[in-house]
């Protein structure tokens, strides 16, 4: 007697070398994503069935990320389309750089934009079946804080598109509060998922949603990029470069801070303390640097909180002994530390304000602050 229900049958194939490569890409893509082992086979049949050739041209993206993000960086500057392959490379390193140098995570304007960035690609999404979007859904919320979704959203059964989309905008709200301590790291998560998985509008219409929020997306995903491969998004091709910056020494209140150029667009400074044989420290290229500076910021004489800041690079901290404070630093990598008075490390902060307002001094940093991203 013949059966009824449809048989799943084995198809076995032979594939080449860079085929099985390919598939490989893809399969480790999707345990990031998922958070569990995949095996190669099951990525195989999802590919047949979704028969989504983007899917492979982002595994080709991303086997040249530097290369694929220039072209999308030259893209996205311009104005010209990007494709739908391209978004999802970008934004696999905004989730990377989302998640990446814990100790230093993202700023609010940050985790807002991608929140906002999921929220208008989310609207393209088609109207299939409850069944289709359920698991998604689900998926969307866990990687959102628990206590921004809407009250009776407890149970999967009760999860909708509504669900998901108040749950967002709650997330982006409480953000905007300096007072909260929401960090929602894995939120990139969600976008990438969006883009690879979902059914959306044309390109036109992708580009149209997430134009809006290209600056965001860029500087997270130029952050997860110096993240997993260690250099900037620069041209690796031999070529002259435009200049070389050059800056002149600052000085302030007996500090001083001067320049040595390095490659490309980088430069390392030295910090001087006061005294004819005072101390000098050395500060190199972005990551460095921009990780000083905001630890300036962060230090404010006029606060009154407990301060410490314990960074990728740095180690900071405020004493105060008889109403007398001290603002204290030391770098991980070689444990050197000093210590400044409130009006020194006052003193520290207006050369430092000072120095970054020399038009030429910004003019490299911004070069820069495209190449690594926001660190």
């Amino acid at each position: 007697m013949a059966e009824s229900a449809q048989q799943n049958q084995t198809l076995s194939l032979r594939i080449s070398e860079a085929l099985r490569k390919r598939l490989e890409a893809v399969r480790k893509l999707a345990a990031v994503r998922k958070g569990e082992s995949v095996s190669t086979s099951e990525i195989a049949k999802q590919l047949l069935e979704s028969a989504r050739e983007d899917r492979l041209e982002v595994v080709e993206l991303l086997s040249q990320p530097t290369e694929a993000l220039l072209e999308i960086r030259s893209k996205g500057e311009t104005g010209h389309t990007i494709s739908r392959a391209q978004w999802t490379a970008l934004v696999y390193y905004v989730q990377q750089g989302s998640e990446a140098f814990s100790r230093n995570p993202l700023s609010r304007e940050s985790y807002i934009g991608i929140l906002k960035a999921f929220e208008s690609a989310y609207q393209l999404r088609a109207n299939p079946s409850r069944a289709d979007t359920a698991q998604n859904d689900e998926y969307y919320l866990g990687n959102l804080p628990s206590e921004c979704r809407p009250s009776g959203a407890k149970r999967p059964d009760k999860i909708t598109r509504e669900t998901v989309r108040l749950t967002v905008a709650e997330t982006a709200r409480q953000l905007n509060n300096p007072a909260t301590k929401l960090t929602p790291s894995l939120a990139a998560r969600n976008l990438y998922v969006l883009l690879d998985e979902e059914k959306l509008g044309g390109a036109t219409a992708l580009n149209d949603a997430l134009s809006a929020h290209w600056p965001v997306l860029w500087r997270v995903g130029a952050r997860g990029h110096y993240f997993v491969t260690g250099e900037p998004i620069r041209d690796r091709r031999p070529h002259d470069p435009m200049y070389t910056p050059t800056f002149p020494p600052v000085h302030e209140g007996g500090f001083g801070l001067s320049f040595a150029p390095g490659k490309e667009n980088d430069f390392s400074m030295l910090l001087s303390f006061p005294g004819a044989r005072g101390p000098m420290y050395p500060l190199g290229r972005y990551p460095m640097i921009s990780e000083f500076r905001a630890m300036l910021a962060a230090f404010t004489p006029q606060s009154q909180e407990h301060q410490r800041w314990n960074g990728e690079h740095f180690l900071g901290y405020v004493t105060e002994h008889k109403k007398v404070r001290e603002f204290w630093f030391r770098a991980h990598d070689n444990g050197i530390t000093f210590g400044f008075s409130t009006e020194e490390w006052e003193t520290v902060r207006e050369l430092f304000r000072r120095a970054w307002e020399m038009p030429e001094l910004r003019f490299a940093w911004d070069a820069l602050c495209r190449e690594y991203g926001e660190l």
